[in-house]
């Protein structure tokens, strides 16, 4: 499958979280020692929401299950960086004409 590229918009005041990977090995005495883990120094994960009327939220949901949770895209974050993603599992509520569809993006390091 050819790496495509999600470009749909959010809602707008989408917040995410960036973990660093570490190892800590604890001693007896109370002494610890921390060291990056891995390569891929941190985790990075956004929790995204989008709204519309289901034509419009359709083409996202298809996008999603067509990608089936371990598929990876591009996808460039609020904060412009350009990266690697996964989406997890996908929320939908309906409201009227209105649809909700919540997921979140997981930064992934493989294609």
């Amino acid at each position: 499958m050819k790496l495509e590229t999600f470009n749909f918009p959010a809602r707008v005041g989408t917040s995410g979280d960036i973990e660093p990977v570490v190892r800590t090995t604890q001693f007896g005495d109370g002494y610890t020692q921390s060291t990056g883990d891995g390569i891929n120094i941190e985790k990075v994960s956004w929790p995204l929401v989008f709204v519309g009327v289901w034509d419009e939220i359709k083409p996202i949901v298809k996008f999603l299950r067509e990608h089936r949770g371990y598929r990876s895209f591009k996808w460039r974050n609020p904060m412009f960086e350009l990266g690697l993603y996964q989406a997890g599992k996908l929320t939908m509520q309906a409201s009227g004409a209105y649809f909700s569809l919540s997921v979140t993006f997981t930064r992934a390091y493989h294609p």
